[in-house]
């Protein structure tokens, strides 16, 4: 029953009411045409078990200038006898835009025939899904409806924008023992001359050093080679309420989603091992990996990444587990912390964990929508150096930082926080 069965039917009722009560049959006589009416609506309402439909749902992702737009067409045909007057509607899932098409539309169906809703939805980035479509079958005059669901099922998922970055030529503390990029300081295969040392069984005739061998006519020396091997590398996003910040479509949030999978793609690239934590209400995380196939698995865990009201085990990153990463990993943060985090750092020297910070600057993101009088002007300054002693007192753990204001370019400041960091150590 909707709206204007409800309707006709007060209206029914209420003429009776009075017909009744003042005992006049003219009132009376005033029913008929709406008794007519709701008959004529009851008698052409279609049996729900002679209407039969099919439904299918197709998808267009297109993307450009950095904007992710898909089409949806939905196609439901009348495999009935009868002719059908039904109702296409669609529901708006979190994070779409609805661009171009509407949501809702009224078609007229006589058997074999067919009707399509078509619309365009933007978004970001997530996992969109689709069950079925709802429509709603009625008779011509719209005064019976009755719901169907007819399967018509979808599904597309919209990945985080990758900014390609260049290799980094870094050492990180520790490395894993497979072939790779880095020197690893130990004698073995590779490129680079590490040094000299005694001949042994097996030692190929080839790096025999000739020179020291002449020196010393009873002695054979073998050259060693520097063994280039790969990094153990962690990822931690902070998905905290505290660390989103939204000024309009822009959203603090998504930089860091944009950043986590950028320096995930390099890493890989670059043949290293690389896993995720995403910290939140709702963890997320991605097991040590390797290659293309360990790319996908981060990039969808970061396209389900979302920031929600936060509990009191999100309250610190100092809860977040980060045993799960291997030891001696470098982990990399991406939040723009709080004074509550600062023991995470001291957690992650304490567990032998090279790390590097990677902060998104909330204040300059939001200076933009600050009024420029002497309040705010004053609140902004406090506010930068609350940040910058937070800052000083994690670089103070000889953990690099990296003060990030989002409209830059990230990989500069990436690489040169990387070759710091291992000047430092050298020295």
């Amino acid at each position: 029953m909707n709206n204007k069965t409800l309707v006709l039917g007060l209206i029914i009722f209420g003429l009776l009411i009075v017909a009744l009560i003042t005992r006049n049959g003219d009132i009376a006589w005033m029913m008929l045409p709406f008794i007519s009416y709701l008959g004529m609506g009851i008698l052409q309402t279609p049996v729900s078990e002679k209407v039969r439909f099919s439904a299918t749902r197709s998808l267009e992702q297109n993307q450009s200038n950095g904007t992710v737009s898909v089409g949806v067409n939905v196609s439901i045909q009348n495999q009935a006898l009868e002719t059908v007057c039904l109702l296409i509607d669609e529901k708006v899932q979190t994070g779409m835009k609805i661009t171009d098409g509407e949501l809702r539309q009224w078609a007229t169906l006589r058997s074999g025939e067919s009707a399509e809703l078509k619309y365009t939805f933007s978004a970001v980035r997530g996992n969109f899904s689709w069950d079925h479509i709802r429509t709603v079958i009625s008779d011509p005059l719209g005064l019976i409806e009755t719901e169907m669901l007819l399967p018509a099922s979808a599904m597309i998922q919209i990945r985080p924008q990758i900014k390609k970055f260049k290799a980094i030529p870094f050492r990180p503390h520790s490395t894993l023992h497979s072939p790779g990029l880095i020197p690893a300081r130990l004698g073995g295969s590779g490129t680079n001359f590490f040094g000299v040392r005694e001949y042994q069984p097996g030692d190929s005739l080839r790096r025999l050093d000739w020179r020291l061998t002449a020196r010393h006519p009873r002695k054979l020396f073998t050259k060693e080679f520097e063994q280039e091997e790969i990094a153990e590398i962690g990822l931690l996003l902070d998905a905290r309420q505290s660390a989103e910040l939204k000024i309009g479509e822009e959203s603090l949030f998504e930089y860091s989603v944009g950043a986590t999978a950028s320096l995930a793609e390099m890493f890989l690239h670059q043949g290293h091992r690389v896993s995720l934590l995403v910290f939140g209400d709702t963890m997320l995380n991605t097991f040590p990996g390797y290659g293309k196939t360990q790319l996908h698995r981060i990039m969808g865990c970061l396209s389900k990444a979302k920031v929600e009201a936060e509990n009191r085990t999100a309250v610190s990153l100092d809860f977040s587990p980060i045993r799960i990463f291997p030891n001696h990993a470098l982990i990399i943060v991406i939040s723009s912390i709080t004074s509550a985090d600062w023991p995470l750092f001291l957690r992650l020297r304490a567990y032998g964990y090279q790390a590097l910070l990677v902060s998104p600057d909330p204040i300059d993101f939001a200076s933009p929508t600050l009024a420029n009088d002497m309040k705010n002007r004053l609140a902004v300054r406090a506010a930068r150096l609350e940040r910058r002693l937070l800052l000083n007192n994690i670089v103070q753990l000889q953990i690099p930082v990296i003060d990030w204001q989002v409209s830059q370019s990230l990989f500069p400041l990436v690489r040169n926080a990387l070759t710091r960091s291992r000047g430092q150590r050298e020295q």
